[in-house]
């Protein structure tokens, strides 16, 4: 039996023949979507989930024990043109120690999530001599531990110390910064930015900008240890108290890294030593108020990091309001003491086991947390700061 295919079938097979062999040699690099427009200008997105369950010694409320999300971060990293590369970063994270209202005062505590826009800014490309411009909104470049966001942390918190003088999440600020690398026999970076002054610390409304700078300096001690000796000058309108006046506020600070790491194999042993003071210098205030931590990290197999920690907030106003949702009337100092052992196969996931002692001197308000915390990151995530 003869099979004959009609002509048009066998002239329609060659010409899808012919148009996907063309399509198979034209140029990867003019990928192109429906609109026209090159894939290639697609942003590199990641999203980062960090989880967190504890459970309390001296806390019985439902926000020291409790299993939940800590915080989920989405980030968008793009070329925008050859002048500037721009950065997007939306948390949705959990504030502790809110007031729910009165029709739920005989209810148990909740942990309430604010989603915010910590980073919306672009980055000059390029720029002669060591130059660089920051725009829009950004960390602040104070001191180690500001700049960082919270999967980074060293521990499942920041210090009592940062939370105390310069608030619980970090400063994100909207302004300009302008850096530049000094001529120096090693390596030398400055930094300069005046920005809003819409952080918690400060009272911006009606009032001065907020400005600061940062410093620092690095070493190479050999070809496996670094040390980073870094200033940091922060000066703003102070924020408004019920029982303070208000006045301008200074802080400084002083940190110093040590980093090392074994150049014999990979996923050798490595420490990384971590020190900070800040020094807060509000007009008007009572005491000396003063913060300073210090974190040990040891990587001690090819997989699993130790890590100890310890730190103190003195003459810290309203500290509890802060650190456990109640304000107190009175100067308080804080001292804190953590350890922790953390699983971290990859850079892109985590599980940490911590312990942590928070008391108060002279207080009751003393806190034995456990804590357990996992996180990973999916997407194209930019490199971690130095």
């Amino acid at each position: 039996m003869n099979i004959r295919i009609p002509a048009a079938i066998l002239a329609a097979s060659a010409i899808l023949a012919f148009g996907g062999a063309a399509a198979a040699a034209e140029p990867a690099a003019s990928a192109s979507t429906v609109t026209g427009i090159s894939s290639l200008m697609n942003p590199a997105i990641s999203v980062n989930a960090l989880f967190l369950g504890e459970t309390s010694a001296d806390d019985d409320g439902h926000d020291a024990n409790r299993i939940g999300l800590q915080e989920a971060e989405m980030q968008f990293t793009s070329v925008v043109d050859p002048f500037w590369i721009a950065d997007l970063v939306v948390a949705y994270h959990q504030e502790i120690g809110h007031d729910h209202g009165e029709e739920e005062a005989d209810a148990h505590d909740e942990t309430a999530f604010a989603t915010d826009i910590e980073v919306a800014r672009i980055r000059a490309r390029s720029l002669p001599a060591g130059l660089g411009l920051v725009l829009g909104k950004d960390y602040l470049p104070f001191g180690k531990h500001v700049p960082l966001h919270t999967h980074q942390f060293a521990f499942v918190r920041a210090p009592v110390a940062v939370r105390s003088f310069l608030g619980d999440h970090g400063l994100t600020e909207v302004g300009a910064r302008a850096e530049a690398t000094v001529p120096l026999p090693w390596y030398s970076e400055f930094a300069a930015y005046a920005v809003n002054g819409d952080a918690e610390i400060f009272d911006a409304h009606d009032r001065d900008l907020a400005w600061g700078a940062r410093w620092t300096q690095t070493w190479d001690l050999a070809s496996t240890a670094t040390l980073e000796l870094g200033g940091s000058l922060l000066h703003g309108p102070g924020a408004h108290h019920e029982d303070e006046p208000a006045g301008g506020l200074g802080v400084y600070g002083v940190d110093l890294t040590y980093k090392w790491i074994s150049g014999a194999r990979s996923h050798g042993p490595a420490v990384v030593w971590t020190s900070e003071l800040i020094l807060p210098d509000p007009e008007h205030a009572e005491g000396d108020p003063l913060g300073w931590y210090t974190h040990l990290q040891a990587r001690v197999h090819r997989n699993w990091w130790a890590g100890f920690g310890a730190g103190q907030a003195v003459d810290v106003s309203g500290a509890r309001g802060r650190l456990r949702g109640e304000e107190v009337e009175t100067l308080a100092t804080w001292n804190e003491y953590r350890a922790n052992l953390t699983f971290a196969p990859s850079e892109y996931s985590a599980l940490r086991a911590e312990i942590s002692q928070l008391d108060q001197d002279g207080g009751d308000a003393d806190d034995l947390r456990f804590s357990l915390q996992w996180n990973f990151t999916i997407g194209s995530h930019p490199a971690h700061l130095y």
